[in-house]
């Protein structure tokens, strides 16, 4: 790729997200001083307005729920948390108590002042994320580099560029960290669990993923994955955290959690949220029959059960993930296999009936191995593969953005539009997996063969 095109997409990539959110801004403030005006910030909202929250360091999305827990079962030890907490008083705490030893940790550090130190932690960790997708990136481009082309050390540095702006304006990750979510922790465990594999280690790849399933139940499948490609160090290294974790949780809270922890995911299962946020197939499909609220979040309630929303939920969770499982299982390759751990990563996040916005921030490293297998094809071929390049910058700007003018479409036929990150993250996966299909006989063999034995 020329240098022209990375200083465009250095340039494009923010002047997009800053055209998309002044207008917003100009539109929100204009509304205000108009009688009448719409001034409901649900249809103005933006990247810009999600930076200024997270540096006031102060929400507590994960935190609140998370703090109670913690000082619920200092105070009935031994206790069933989720009936308390979830059932009788309407706080929405669903993680596994596994989750708790990191706001321990924060409430042992900080004591009172455990949000605001929580809330900085998760600016240090939005930053690990830059670092580590400028190293996955760069990474992913050396590995997939035709035998016959020089290293380029402009190139690496304007791709590196690219890279970290790409990743500071990505709105999936801003939002995670304006909400004060512990999401980004799991975007930062899945982006270097991808970089890990990329060079061949195998169990320190597990044992991110291991961790993030301690906090997010999800990522439970990534063991099925492993034994899939019957990769045993994978798979030991997924099991040591998740065994370590597991003990510990019983030991320091007792087993009653587990009984509520399930019931807990099986209400959530037959229920969902209709909050246009929800972007999954469950969320969706009652914005579509117009089943709750879908512009009001509801810090407190769910979505009403309905058959018709389950069946669909339930049909689309196993289709997605077996899709990422057959992929896995399909290809037991070095190469394969990552390709099916990104593409694994984004499935069982939609799969799942609950998707929130910043959940997407798992793409990132879907984008960088489509960016390098893309910068490698054009190397090799000297072919600009426009369709390719087009689809890519399209998925990229609308997932990397907030669109809250789609939610004037709530209360028409249309609202489907509303889930907007759910369809780009099909393009983006599809296309991941499309580019290896082309690419993996030319780049893909011999890159790890070049991470086994050097240049």
């Amino acid at each position: 790729m020329k240098s022209r095109s990375l200083i465009l997409i250095c340039a494009l990539i923010p002047f997009v997200m800053l055209l998309i959110s002044g207008s917003l801004v100009a539109l929100h403030l204009y509304f205000l001083n108009t009688p009448n005006g719409q001034t409901n910030a649900v249809y103005f909202h933006s990247n810009l307005h999600d930076l200024r929250e997270a540096l006031r360091f102060r929400t507590d999305d994960s935190w609140g729920p998370m703090l109670r827990a913690q000082q619920w079962l200092r105070e009935n030890p031994g206790q069933d948390v989720y009936q308390a907490l979830f059932f009788e008083q309407g706080i929405k705490f669903q993680y596994p108590t596994t989750s708790l030893f990191y706001t321990e940790l924060q409430s042992i550090i900080a004591g009172s002042a455990a949000v605001q130190s929580l809330n900085i932690t998760n600016a240090l960790l939005f930053l690990l994320a830059v670092v580590g997708m400028v190293l996955l990136t760069l990474g992913l481009v050396e590995h997939t580099r035709p035998s016959d082309t020089k290293r380029e050390v402009r190139e690496r540095i304007g791709i590196g560029f690219a890279a970290a702006i790409g990743t500071l304006c990505f709105y999936p990750l801003q939002r995670a960290w304006a909400l004060g979510q512990i999401q980004i922790l799991l975007d930062v465990l899945f982006i270097f669990s991808c970089y890990a594999f990329l060079h061949g280690r195998s169990a320190t790849s597990g044992f991110l993923l291991g961790a993030s399933a301690l906090i997010k139940p999800q990522m439970a499948l990534f063991l099925i994955w492993g034994l899939l490609r019957r990769d045993k160090t994978f798979v030991a290294g997924w099991i040591l955290p998740v065994g370590f974790g597991l003990t510990a949780s019983i030991l320091a809270y007792g087993h009653a959690w587990i009984g509520g922890y399930i019931h807990v995911l099986s209400f959530i299962s037959s229920h969902g949220e209709s909050y246009f946020a929800n972007q999954s197939a469950n969320g969706l499909m009652y914005r579509l029959l117009d089943l709750g609220p879908n512009l009001i979040w509801d810090a407190r309630g769910f979505a009403p059960p309905d058959f018709r929303v389950r069946i669909v939920t339930l049909l689309s969770s196993i289709m997605i993930i077996s899709m990422a499982l057959v992929l896995a299982a399909r290809d037991s390759s070095r190469e394969g296999g990552l390709v099916s751990l990104i593409v694994a990563g984004g499935c069982f996040t939609m799969a799942s009936p609950i998707a929130w916005e910043h959940h997407y921030g798992v793409l990132l490293p879907a984008f960088a191995f489509c960016f390098a297998t893309l910068h490698a094809r054009e190397k090799q071929t000297g072919a600009a593969l426009w369709p390719f390049r087009i689809t890519l910058a399209t998925t990229f700007i609308v997932s990397a953005n907030a669109l809250p003018f789609l939610n004037y479409f709530a209360k028409t036929s249309l609202n489907p539009i509303q889930s907007y990150l759910f369809f780009t993250a099909i393009v983006t996966l599809t296309l991941t997996y499309m580019l290896a299909s082309r690419s993996r006989i030319q780049i893909n063999d011999l890159a790890f063969r070049r991470a086994r034995f050097g240049p």
